[in-house]
């Protein structure tokens, strides 16, 4: 049970006998969703990407990322540029982001910074660490964003804060909060709030910042270890079924009854 400072990269490429949250969430979906091949990162995932460098590495976001402007390879100077930008990436490890992006990612860096203020949010820890673990008997692998002696920070980008109560629990982050507390307290015992730093991607890019109750971690935790049973089950069989074959009966939800 360690911390370890490793490469996004080796995290996802080098551990994959370790469950990630993203895994879990998977598992509870269907097994078989879990096995399959895993899809490119959609343009969400990769803007996301890009917040969550400049707002949590922000040297890295300077040495590394350059804003490109258009470039039409159908003309020699076109071609020469993109000649050059792809040698500048092989050479230094310099990428390239469109000028509206690059800028548009700034602006929301900066406004995170500035909301955030002098509540300590993102300041005394380190982001993109690595831990790696047992939880119910199954290696269990964490990446969380930021994290202090307290805290555990998690950075969501959305179109509206207002709804993150909504898209939380539709995407599992109940169970990623969950599984990121218990691994880190199993690996240094230390008992850590979690926090998401919410960020809108329109202007004015408002910030909201939101804590996982008692109550959230308590079915996050169900949700984990439940995951962790099956994954065992479909493991020792080497079986892993989709959804239920039986017909599912469909009720109104609760919302369209009020």
């Amino acid at each position: 049970m360690t911390w370890k400072t490793i490469s996004n990269e080796s995290y996802h490429n080098e551990f994959t006998t370790y469950l990630s949250s993203t895994d879990i969430r998977r598992i509870l979906r269907s097994p078989a969703h879990f096995r399959a091949p895993r899809a490119p990162a959609t343009q969400a995932q990769e803007f996301g990407t890009l917040v969550h460098e400049a707002v949590l590495e922000p040297e890295t976001w300077s040495a590394c990322r350059r804003p490109s402007p258009k470039i039409d390879k159908r003309t020699k100077e076109g071609k020469a540029l993109a000649e050059w930008q792809l040698g500048q990436e092989r050479e230094l490890g310099i990428k390239f982001v469109s000028e509206d992006i690059y800028e548009q990612v700034c602006k929301i860096a900066e406004t995170v910074h500035t909301s955030l203020g002098s509540s300590g949010i993102l300041t005394r820890g380190v982001a993109e660490l690595s831990g790696f673990c047992e939880l119910n008997d199954q290696p269990i692998r964490v990446r969380p964003d930021y994290m202090t002696d307290e805290t555990i920070v998690d950075l969501k980008t959305t179109q509206d804060c207002r709804d993150f109560s909504k898209s939380a629990f539709n995407w599992g982050y109940d169970v990623q909060a969950a599984l990121y507390c218990s691994a880190a307290k199993a690996i240094d015992g230390k008992e850590r709030r979690f926090l998401w730093v919410v960020v809108e991607k329109e202007v004015p890019y408002g910030v909201q910042v939101y804590e996982a109750s008692s109550e959230v971690l308590a079915r996050g935790q169900s949700l984990y270890e439940k995951a962790i049973e099956v994954y065992k089950g479909c493991a020792a069989l080497d079986y892993w079924p989709s959804y239920p074959a039986s017909i599912q009966t469909l009720n109104l939800p609760k919302w369209l009854k009020e």
